[in-house]
């Protein structure tokens, strides 16, 4: 009887486990995977080159994966600090639009990890 129990026990803690490492990854991939899409828009819209997307989606990575107001900060003085004159006049224009589309992001991607 006990090792019944146990077995019951043993296979509840597994499945457990088996879905916390299918969820972990998954809500990683979503995050990426919306960092990817925005840095997208924005090099479209403002003609970033790819060492700037590049260090724009990390810092845009942490802000997702903690969207604080310290991080909301870093990620706007990092986009300013890596654009050229005429990038940061396109910036200007897209600059609300592109935002409301990060809260857009942030909304979404808590409630896939809800």
């Amino acid at each position: 009887m006990t090792t019944k129990k146990n077995n019951k026990i043993y296979t509840s803690i597994a499945i457990v486990i088996f879905a916390l490492a299918l969820i972990i990854p998954a809500n990683a991939q979503t995050t990426s995977k919306a960092a990817d899409d925005l840095v997208m828009k924005l090099q479209q819209k403002v003609l970033l080159n790819q060492k700037q997307a590049d260090q724009i989606k990390k810092t845009l990575n942490e802000y997702l994966s903690s969207p604080t107001e310290v991080n909301k900060v870093n990620l706007e003085s990092n986009i300013e600090s890596l654009l050229e004159e005429k990038q940061k006049m396109k910036y200007n224009i897209v600059k609300k639009d592109w935002w409301e589309s990060v809260t857009k992001t942030i909304n979404t991607v808590n409630r896939v990890n809800e």
